[in-house]
């Protein structure tokens, strides 16, 4: 018979002549492409758990005011940006990532003040007065 002459085949079946090896090197840019699948939705779910892509932007306000509880001009900033105070002493930052921040407010006479905040996404958090020393 045909099938017993041919030693591909045994028993009915196809023996398989293919080594791990060959298998990877035949299909080594399908490995390529899965790997790289793979490795950009770990990198995404590893910077969701770190905060970074944790849904829309938040804000932050306040009001930089001297020892009398009166307005002052100031620059405030965090690492993303910085924005002057307004005549009224105050500030707005629409767009801030969520997570934690540090605030620096700093008066034209040189004093400095430095205070960590919390920015929750989609909500804007209100410091209220900030008293320069």
């Amino acid at each position: 018979m045909a099938f017993e002459q041919n030693p591909e085949f045994r028993d009915g079946g196809i023996k398989v002549r293919q080594s791990w090896r060959e298998w990877i090197t035949k299909n080594e840019r399908v490995l390529y492409a899965v790997t790289g699948i793979l490795l950009v939705i770990v990198l995404v779910l590893s910077l969701r758990v770190l905060g970074v892509f944790s849904g829309e932007p938040g804000g932050l306000d306040g009001c930089v005011v001297d020892a009398a509880g009166e307005p002052m001009t100031a620059t405030a900033q965090t690492e993303q940006t910085q924005r002057s105070t307004s005549a009224d002493g105050c500030f707005f930052f629409s767009e801030l990532t969520p997570g934690k921040h540090e605030l620096i407010i700093e008066v034209a006479d040189g004093s400095v003040v430095k205070q960590a905040v919390e920015i929750v996404s989609g909500q804007a958090v209100g410091l209220g007065k900030i008293t320069m020393p």
